[in-house]
């Protein structure tokens, strides 16, 4: 009866989960399919614990026939977030593209000479010797290809992963440092790229620290080793789903970039709104290490809030979204995920 209870309490907590995932989606405005693809894998370890106790013996007919309803219904759900989380990805990749097309349409309605021969002139009616160059319309960001490693980190960080892969299993920061590397990707000619960079890496690099040389994470990724063998790549979509985390982060930056007006509160109250709907996975998964990555979420959002400089604020709250939403793609993916429930004593 106590197991019994204990997964119908557990049922409670993801039926509020998608509560929160439903209102905070209307709130603001877009679904993020990282959690959409979480949350896929947290009702199917439900559904299958809910399967495995109605195998059990003595447990009333009335409390059976909930208990199938409800294993009806996740099913319904497994099958729909699927595309949901299809069309959300699409949704990021079209907003992608559209601003890209959008400064193609702004270059196409440039006003053009009519008639051949046809020559500008000033307000006074006399035809310029030299034809002016139109303007070009400035990227506020740009990915590359290599990263630009200016500040040491990146070096320092691959340094401490391959030091410590000999004892300590390493996917698990290796994928905070993929997160860090494509953070170096991006350039621009704003004076606060700087800021954009160093601080959330600032933060990747003390996850990723923490995760190797202190407990529990140094002790747990130990354990691991005896019991998996050693991975230190990326699949395809892991890498997919960092890429597009990062690139939503800077698209989050992108009026600060530009230098135009900043929206400090919107963008604070965007950050509480991702740390309330943190990732915490369900009760086989490993929490003490994701613990560590909530406080680190936390740390980012309380900055967001004391910071004095508004441009900082603005970087800190969308760090908060980026740590939030790096911890639903590992929630999101199988192996990732069944690492953090292999760690779990």
């Amino acid at each position: 009866m106590e197991d019994l209870l204990d997964r119908l309490l557990l049922i409670e907590t993801l039926n509020s989960t998608l509560i929160h995932f439903i209102l905070s989606s209307q709130v603001a405005g877009s679904v993020d399919p990282d959690r959409v693809d979480s949350l896929t894998q947290g009702l199917m370890r439900t559904r299958k614990w809910i399967e495995e106790t109605l195998s059990h013996e003595g447990i009333p007919a009335s409390t059976a026939n909930i208990l199938g309803l409800v294993v009806k219904r996740l099913s319904q759900l497994e099958s729909l977030l699927p595309k949901l989380s299809q069309k959300a990805k699409e949704a990021e990749q079209r907003s992608a593209a559209q601003e890209i097309l959008s400064l193609l349409d702004e270059s196409a309605r440039r006003p053009a000479a009519t008639g051949e021969g046809a020559q500008p002139t000033g307000a006074s009616g006399i035809v310029p010797l030299v034809e002016a160059e139109p303007e070009e319309e400035t990227e506020p960001y740009r990915k590359v290809e290599i990263e630009d490693d200016e500040w040491g980190l990146i070096s320092q960080t691959s340094q401490l992963i391959r030091q410590y892969s000999k004892r300590c299993h390493v996917l698990l920061p290796t994928f905070w440092f993929e997160a860090l590397r494509e953070l170096h990707k991006y350039q621009s000619p704003s004076p606060f790229i700087a800021d954009a960079i160093q601080i959330p890496a600032e933060f990747l690099t003390r996850i990723i620290r923490g995760l190797l040389t202190e407990a529990p994470g140094a002790r747990l990724l130990q354990d691991l080793m005896s019991s998996r063998p050693q991975e230190n790549t990326l699949s395809t979509t892991e890498m997919e789903r960092i890429e597009r985390a990062v690139a939503k982060y800077f698209a989050g930056l992108e009026d600060l970039l530009k230098g135009e007006e900043l929206h400090v509160q919107e963008k604070i109250s965007e950050a509480q709104t991702a740390f309330d709907g943190f990732g915490w996975g369900g009760p086989e998964l490993e929490k003490r290490l994701i613990k560590r990555i909530n406080q680190r979420c936390e740390e980012a959002l309380q900055s967001a809030e004391s910071d004095t400089d508004p441009h900082r604020q603005v970087i800190y709250a969308e760090v908060t979204k980026l740590l939030c939403k790096l911890q639903h793609a590992i929630l999101a993916e199988p192996r990732l995920r069944e690492i953090l429930a292999q760690m779990k004593p």
